[in-house]
């Protein structure tokens, strides 16, 4: 199963969007797994766990280089869309990971 790792601040806001993204790609036969984490423990996490992206929430979108500097050559790193992550559209952030996937 692939993963995707979405990335916020505390992990709070970010935990409720990987369960609906989760949900989706379960009902959808995608074979995601989705996990939400917090900037402070995600670089362990994506050590252990090699996620097929990483997913910058729009709060912390300064975030970015930082991810992308230090995992960007092995993993695809995509901020997600204001919008559909302030509507918590699973769809349409599943569809985007696909596509930073390749």
């Amino acid at each position: 199963m692939s993963e995707i790792l979405l990335v916020d601040a505390a992990g709070m806001s970010i935990s409720m969007l990987s369960n609906k993204m989760d949900q989706y790609s379960t009902a959808h036969n995608l074979g995601y797994h989705v996990e939400g984490i917090a900037d402070a423990a995600a670089e362990e996490h994506i050590a252990h766990v090699k996620p097929d992206i990483i997913m910058i929430a729009p709060q912390v979108s300064y975030l970015f280089d930082k991810y992308n500097d230090k995992f960007g050559a092995d993993i695809p790193v995509v901020n997600i869309e204001m919008m559909a992550y302030g509507t918590m559209n699973a769809e349409k952030i599943i569809g985007a990971a696909i596509e930073g996937i390749g």
